[in-house]
């Protein structure tokens, strides 16, 4: 070996070592940036975070508490209402895909069992397939000798036909039970996949519930809007009383915002608790 490549074959474990510690502050770093940036307050423009420090500068030691408190609750709880949006993007798709799923396997109840009783009608037809046709042939052959009123030749084929007869019979009475086997299969498939999908629709209340919860988030995000407008407005004015009057507004329109983003959050919960449910019902039928 040469010595050019030594080298190279130590920094192999090196490099093993090294991944996982990336791996491990990376996921530190997502863990950490959140609260920092929740910490971090409202987002202000130049002009406007200008006339915040102003605020700040002119109001007593009291206020001043009260406003940068103010100020940091807004950014957090802006930062939670986004986290809470990613959740439930996430915890959406996510029900989207296991209603599919259910859907699927909903369809597909009893399948194997409904496969299994039609492939053994379908070899009990089958194998008594040349039974039937001898039995036709040999009947056909009755008539006419009884057609020829040849009494000898009549008595041989009628012989023939009786021998046949019972096992004729009882092919087709294998046969009837196979498909009335196969037709009540059939319809208590149909009867449980009703069934199913009457508790799968279950979650669909909960479903309306969410799309009313979204237009309360849309009233509470114009809300905020607007309390965000009338703070930045009440900045000019450099009044540290007024600003935290807006303020505390606008801290309470940011938590009501929040907060109906969470209770959406909460009812995709709900959703998914409800496909859990419907997935242990369909694995009993295991």
């Amino acid at each position: 070996m040469s010595i050019v490549g030594r080298p190279q074959t130590k920094s192999i474990p090196s490099l093993r070592l090294l991944i996982p510690l990336i791996i491990f502050f990376s996921l530190l770093s997502n863990l950490i940036l959140p609260a920092t940036i929740e910490a971090a307050g409202i987002e202000l423009g130049v002009t406007a975070q200008k006339a915040w420090n102003n605020v700040l500068n002119k109001a007593d030691r009291q206020t001043k508490a009260s406003l940068q408190r103010g100020f940091e609750n807004v950014g957090s709880l802006e930062g939670q209402g986004k986290s809470w949006e990613q959740k439930t993007k996430a915890l959406h798709t996510a029900n989207m895909a296991e209603l599919k799923r259910l859907q699927a396997s909903i369809r597909q109840t009893d399948e194997k069992k409904i496969s299994s009783l039609t492939q053994s009608l379908e070899r009990a037809q089958a194998r008594y397939e040349p039974l039937f046709a001898l039995y036709t042939a040999v009947n056909k052959q009755l008539d006419a000798a009884r057609a020829t009123k040849n009494k000898e030749w009549t008595a041989v084929v009628r012989a023939q036909a009786d021998t046949l007869k019972p096992a004729v019979q009882l092919a087709r009475e294998e046969i009837r039970m196979k498909r009335s086997e196969l037709a009540e299969a059939r319809k208590r498939k149909n009867t449980e996949i009703k069934r199913l999908r009457g508790l799968l629709s279950g979650a669909d209340s909960v479903k309306k519930q969410i799309q009313t919860a979204k237009k309360q988030v849309s009233l509470t995000k114009e809300r905020y809007s607007n309390a965000l407008k009338q703070f930045k407005q009440s900045l000019k004015q450099a009044q540290p009383t007024r600003v935290l009057s807006s303020l505390n507004q606008l801290v309470s329109a940011t938590e009501k915002w929040t907060s109906t983003k969470q209770h959406v959050y909460t009812l995709e919960q709900k959703v998914s608790n409800h496909y859990i449910k419907v997935n242990q019902e369909l694995a009993k039928r295991k």
